[in-house]
């Protein structure tokens, strides 16, 4: 049986139309789920009594949240089973085999938000205001960034890097995925707030260190799909991260209004987002990765 070759054979291309397509005209898909989306997730909120406290902020970040994976999907649909003529499965979706590895990228992005939370707490650079928590409330961010984080390594992690390591050497392949995932993220969330202090009319060069840190976590999240051709490590550091650091510790990258983060304190998230503490504890992170899956490389 002869198998047809697909429309696009250079991976590299493959990933900068998707990168075009999803940044582009990813904006009328997000549209077209935003209307109806609104009128499911509202009643939502109403029903998990969330809308009455909720501002207007809080409201629009949950309709994004929700909708923009979706939006990812469908762009990663079109480019690999329309064109690429491959199943989701093969960008790394298999669960058998790596629940424990799922389970430790639970806990080290867990651990890398908690260490730097108690390590700013204890040398008193962080002050913890007020102590809160509301269970729908975090029912609902459970959700929302366990999807979102399911949206972002399919498509970075599970696309993007696989076809650009069908082109290039695979750590070229990783570089270039990271850059990627600075882009992506940094237009949705505070990471792209840099905050360009000046010392004498020139500005300061700490302000690069959250793109830097931002880079450096999209190192550790591909460099796990190297060694495993697998998306659930970093797919469960994802999630835990952006859990652990926004709702629970209270690094918000959105406007959350009066709806509880359980620690509020006196830092603002690019104090946390921009700090070289951040970049010790993802660069041990990445050794770490290194030397627990490191073994042999699968891309």
């Amino acid at each position: 049986m002869i198998t047809k070759a697909p429309p696009i054979k250079h991976g590299w291309l493959k990933a900068i139309l998707f990168l075009i397509c999803f940044l582009g005209f990813g904006f009328i898909v997000h549209l077209i789920l935003y209307i109806p989306g609104r009128t499911i997730i509202f009643p939502l909120l109403r029903v998990l009594d969330l809308f009455s406290g909720a501002n207007w902020h809080y409201r629009e970040w949950v309709t994004i949240a929700l909708t923009n994976p979706l939006s990812t999907l469908f762009w990663v649909w079109i480019f690999h089973k329309i064109i690429n003529k491959q199943s989701f499965s093969s960008l790394g979706l298999k669960l058998s085999g790596y629940k424990n590895d799922f389970i430790a990228g639970l806990l080290l992005g867990f651990g890398l938000t908690g260490l730097g939370f108690g390590v700013l707490y204890v040398f008193n650079f962080l002050s913890v205001e007020q102590v809160q928590f509301s269970l729908n409330n975090h029912l609902l961010y459970v959700f929302v960034f366990a999807l979102v984080a399911l949206g972002e390594e399919i498509a970075i992690r599970g696309f993007i890097l696989k076809n650009l390591a069908s082109s290039f050497n695979k750590y070229i392949a990783l570089v270039l995925s990271s850059f990627a995932f600075v882009y992506i993220r940094g237009t949705y969330s505070d990471w792209n707030n840099i905050d360009l202090a000046t010392v004498a009319g020139t500005p300061s060069p700490w302000a690069i260190v959250p793109l830097l840190n931002l880079f450096l976590f999209g190192i550790l999240l591909g460099l796990y799909c190297i060694y495993k051709n697998n998306l659930w490590f970093p797919i469960g550091v994802n999630f835990s991260w952006s859990y652990f650091k926004t709702p629970v510790c209270g690094f918000q990258d959105f406007n959350f209004g009066n709806n509880e983060t359980i620690f509020r304190h006196n830092l603002r998230v690019s104090d946390f987002d921009g700090s070289i503490l951040l970049t010790a504890f993802i660069i041990a992170g990445i050794v770490f990765v290194h030397r627990r899956y490191g073994g042999r490389t699968a891309l």
